[in-house]
């Protein structure tokens, strides 16, 4: 698992735009299922695999880098699984073009507080 860290950012970047964009298609051709099972199952789904990549990144200390990560590790976990209903509810109940348009704009308020607020410079790689 070691060479997820030598992967350029603009790759990930790449791949998560290119992932995310699925989202809606997949959400929208569920027609005969209700909100909260396509909640179930994306939960479930997402349980199974980042349990699965964290076995094989820590193997034995699985379970040991859940204690350590305490009251930040749940507040992140809950902060995620609020983005994840959110986003969810948004793809149910709007267009597929507003959802996405509104998160592609995320990172671009993200690079304006992080130079107004932090102070950081923005590059254009």
């Amino acid at each position: 698992m070691k060479f997820l860290y030598k992967i350029p950012g603009p790759i990930l970047v790449a791949m998560g735009a290119f992932f995310l964009s699925y989202g809606g298609l997949l959400i929208k051709s569920f027609e005969g299922s209700d909100l909260w099972q396509i909640l179930l199952y994306r939960s479930i789904f997402c349980f199974l695999t980042v349990g699965v990549f964290l076995f094989f990144t820590y193997k034995k200390e699985t379970f040991s880098k859940f204690r350590v990560s305490g009251f930040p590790g749940l507040l992140a976990g809950f902060c995620i699984s609020l983005g994840f209903t959110a986003y969810v509810f948004a793809m149910y109940n709007t267009t597929v073009a507003n959802v996405n348009f509104t998160i592609t704009t995320q990172t671009i308020f993200l690079a304006m507080f992080g130079y107004l607020f932090l102070k950081e410079k923005i590059s254009v790689y």
